[in-house]
């Protein structure tokens, strides 16, 4: 790969960006915002978005640990950075190549839910745009250097996100 390459997926310079590190950030930062945004009341009784919210955030959460634990029961690395071990392609990978992402982005759309906050919003919103633009472009390339025409048959075949 040369330098110009590298530069425009977020590979140059030394950047690099940790999805976890990146949706924990995102979230107390527009928490925060939330916060800030004014006077909240809170009534006692659970409210239907709370609820929905709840839901959203532990389906998000469950299924990218699901993810996770099917890399790590494949003894392959869950760092993006790091050298894959093997091509994964057993569900959930089947049906999108990015589960832990999809996860993750849906955990942070629970608790703008939960919050009913239009600034949250923007956590999900940003690391949707950052991973798919400076995370999964640098992955793919990786895999297909590694795993070349099977990797690229299983690009044909799945989906990026959803």
């Amino acid at each position: 790969m040369n330098q110009t390459s590298s530069r425009s997926i977020g590979g140059g310079c030394g950047l690099r960006i940790y999805p976890p590190l990146l949706a924990a950030g995102l979230l107390i930062a527009t928490l925060i915002l939330h916060l800030l945004g004014g006077p909240h009341h809170y009534p006692h009784r659970v409210q239907v978005h709370e609820f929905i919210g709840l839901l959203t955030a532990v389906v998000g959460a469950w299924f990218s640990a699901f993810a996770a634990g099917v890399f790590t029961g494949r003894n392959t690395t869950l760092n993006p950075y790091g050298e894959p071990a093997q091509l994964v392609d057993a569900a959930p990978f089947t049906f999108t190549r990015n589960p832990m992402y999809a996860g993750v982005a849906t955990l942070l759309l629970g608790f703008a839910l939960f919050f009913w906050s239009p600034v949250m919003l923007l956590a999900p919103i940003i690391f949707f745009l950052v991973i798919d633009r400076a995370v999964i472009p640098r992955e793919e390339q990786n895999l297909e250097r590694i795993f070349g025409a099977a990797y690229q048959d299983y690009q044909r075949r799945v989906r990026r996100w959803l």
